[in-house]
């Protein structure tokens, strides 16, 4: 059995001791308005935190399923302009990006909105994507939401991953979990199987909840991590890269290959 099986066993093994909640029961903490706390460590101690929240959280489960797989295409300007905004620490920034949950035949066009009190504002309507025309529909709320519209984007990278979704027992806040990560585009794709990514969603930061106290004592510090600017600056080896240099090291450091993140033309 691989090591990415055996991980994947005990990941399943390990959500079966959270009580379940179904999608309608979780329609109270949606938190389309809300605070984000990321965190990102190795995928290997995954089975560890989930046993240490169980009795804390409950898991969103989707007919028998405790993980949701989802693939994401996110849009850019012509010359990369969402994300160098946030390359260069620009506020009030946004994220255009279609987002499918695989099995469930639902897709949504979505808009993410960063405010510069570090809110995170979410917009969607269901679509589905296609890479080569945003269609009038789509164009018209991307104009509502946006200073953007379909003449200045483009397709820049597909995202995949699967996802384990958490919510507290007691406090309105979820928690998600990302692992099994991959980026492509027409000619490149990256895989980071050993990265988590656990992101505590809440109206306003509360650092005393069960989950930030259990991420601390298990040493798992807060980053700042941002799935498509990660794919983006590991694709595009043209992009500047400087802010998120930390975490491209970091992926490297935990991929016994070790060429995630190929720094040879990077100098």
């Amino acid at each position: 059995m691989s090591m990415e099986r055996k991980l994947l066993n005990s990941i399943e093994e390990s959500l079966q001791e959270f009580a379940p909640i179904t999608l309608k029961e979780m329609d109270g903490v949606s938190l389309m308005n809300r605070t984000d706390t990321k965190f990102i460590f190795e995928a290997d101690r995954l089975p560890e935190l989930l046993k240490r929240v169980s009795p804390f959280y409950k898991s969103l489960e989707i007919a028998t399923n405790r993980f949701a797989n989802y693939k994401t295409d996110y849009f850019d300007t012509l010359e990369f302009g969402l994300y160098i905004g946030h390359h260069n620490g620009k506020q009030n920034r946004y994220k255009i990006r279609y987002r499918e949950y695989m099995g469930a035949n639902l897709s949504f066009l979505e808009v993410k909105f960063k405010s510069n009190k570090g809110k995170t504002l979410k917009s969607r309507i269901q679509a589905w994507v296609n890479k080569d025309n945003i269609n009038d529909e789509h164009n018209n709320f991307l104009q509502q939401k946006t200073p953007f519209s379909r003449e200045d984007l483009k397709h820049v990278l597909t995202n995949n991953f699967s996802r384990i979704t958490l919510v507290s027992n007691t406090d309105k806040e979820r928690l998600t979990i990302d692992f099994k990560l991959q980026f492509k585009n027409e000619t490149t794709l990256k895989e980071l199987g050993n990265l988590a990514i656990a992101e505590v969603k809440q109206e306003n930061v509360n650092r005393d909840s069960k989950v930030m106290k259990i991420l601390k004592e298990m040493n798992i510090h807060e980053a700042s991590f941002s799935k498509y600017a990660t794919g983006a600056a590991l694709l595009n080896p043209q992009l500047k890269y400087n802010k998120f240099k930390s975490n491209l090291l970091y992926l490297n450091k935990i991929h016994q290959d070790g060429n995630i993140w190929n720094t040879v033309h990077r100098h």
